[in-house]
């Protein structure tokens, strides 16, 4: 392949993920990294890709949770408990 048709390829892909997303992602881990919060860019890390995991995949979460109202309040409870665990660790950490 010449430099023209990789150029063409290259140009044509559609990103599932946000970039700004993922440029917020690279910044917040740099200045974690560079800070020597390990810890916190583990924590970031995870909650990043759980947020991309949860925003790729939310239809169908919610095509399998059907239309039983208990299971979605439940869903959104573990959510709510997951980020008040992660912002405790946030402000824990020694």
């Amino acid at each position: 392949m010449d430099e023209g048709s990789v150029f063409y390829h290259i140009s044509n892909i559609t990103l599932t993920i946000p970039a700004w997303e993922v440029a917020l992602y690279v910044l917040i881990v740099s200045v974690f990294m560079l800070a020597g919060k390990n810890k916190l860019t583990l924590i970031t890390t995870y909650l990043f890709t759980l947020y991309w995991g949860f925003f790729l995949y939310w239809g169908d979460v919610m095509a399998s949770l059907g239309r039983v109202p208990t299971l979605a309040t439940l869903y959104l409870l573990c959510a709510m408990l997951h980020v008040t665990l992660t912002l405790v660790a946030f402000f824990k950490e020694d």
